[in-house]
């Protein structure tokens, strides 16, 4: 196996939510439009008691993108040595939460039912509500070491039989996307603290300091094709960064002026790597 496969293994996750709504049909909707110009749904329940299960999917699915690096294969995500660990941990706290709120859910499950009942009037419909709804609602994530055949062919033959016979154009488009994603992650964070903080005073966010510098600490390990070129503008990074805080730059102009103006040439840097690079889209949130 390829040594850049064995730094790391793979991870699968997957979160499914009832969709509590359905299609009306176009002759239960009076409106003066073509049929073919506009669709009708109707929620069956309000959709704020599902909102906080959707939050925390994608709060998972947004940490899995931050801690890993896109495998050519869609749904599989590649997560680097000595991340293993802590994504089990944080993904066991999402799966916690998940659960709670599911089962807060289903225990007022006949209430949601009475008041859509209210709401949608003649629309109401019984049998379109699930009779054991819990059933509607999981959370799971797997990690899977690519150098364990028995664990790889978890996945379909078909997925297996791409990974493996299909290896060596695999591997290229794998090693060429984790380089990409890492330049284009650092390049747009970069250009975000460049743009927040030159010229006219403009308000921020606490987290647009703690996100680079969450980058800054996982780069070792997601940099499993040692780019060195990038290695040298993150290093650039961490020492402008050092020690500083949001709160530290807020409070002193002539000190903010002096880390845009020292962010400014790490992002010169950063756009001679990309221009060498092209840029593509990696994953959808």
């Amino acid at each position: 196996m390829d040594s850049v496969l064995q730094k790391g293994c793979l991870v699968l996750y997957t979160c499914s939510i009832w969709g509590g709504r359905v299609k009306l049909p176009k002759s239960a909707v009076t409106v003066d439009a073509d049929p073919e110009f506009y669709n009708a749904t109707k929620y069956l329940v309000d959709r704020g008691y599902l909102q906080p299960l959707e939050g925390i999917r994608s709060e998972a699915r947004s940490y899995l993108y931050k801690k890993t690096l896109p495998f050519p294969i869609p749904g599989i995500l590649f997560v680097p040595k000595g991340m293993g660990g802590t994504i089990d941990q944080k993904m066991g706290m999402y799966q916690n939460k998940f659960n709670e709120l599911t089962e807060e859910f289903a225990r007022n499950y006949e209430t949601f039912i009475d008041q859509a009942r209210i709401k949608l009037g003649h629309l109401f419909n019984p049998t379109e509500y699930p009779k054991d709804i819990r059933r509607h609602f999981s959370f799971a994530w797997k990690l899977y070491n690519f150098d364990v055949p028995d664990q790889v062919q978890v996945f379909s033959p078909e997925i297996y039989e791409k990974a493996v016979a299909d290896y060596q154009q695999t591997i290229r488009e794998f090693q060429e996307t984790a380089a990409t994603t890492l330049r284009t992650t650092f390049s747009e964070m970069v250009d975000h603290i460049v743009e927040r903080l030159s010229g006219e005073r403009k308000t921020f966010r606490d987290s647009l300091v703690g996100n680079v510098k969450e980058f800054l600490n996982d780069f070792a390990v997601l940099n499993i094709t040692n780019d060195t070129e990038l290695s040298r503008a993150v290093e650039k990074c961490r020492m402008i960064l050092d020690g500083v805080s949001a709160d530290a730059i807020r409070s002193n102009d002539t000190f903010r002026d002096h880390i845009a103006k020292n962010m400014s040439r790490v992002k010169a840097e950063v756009d001679t790597m990309m221009v060498s690079r092209p840029m593509r889209k990696i994953r959808v949130a």
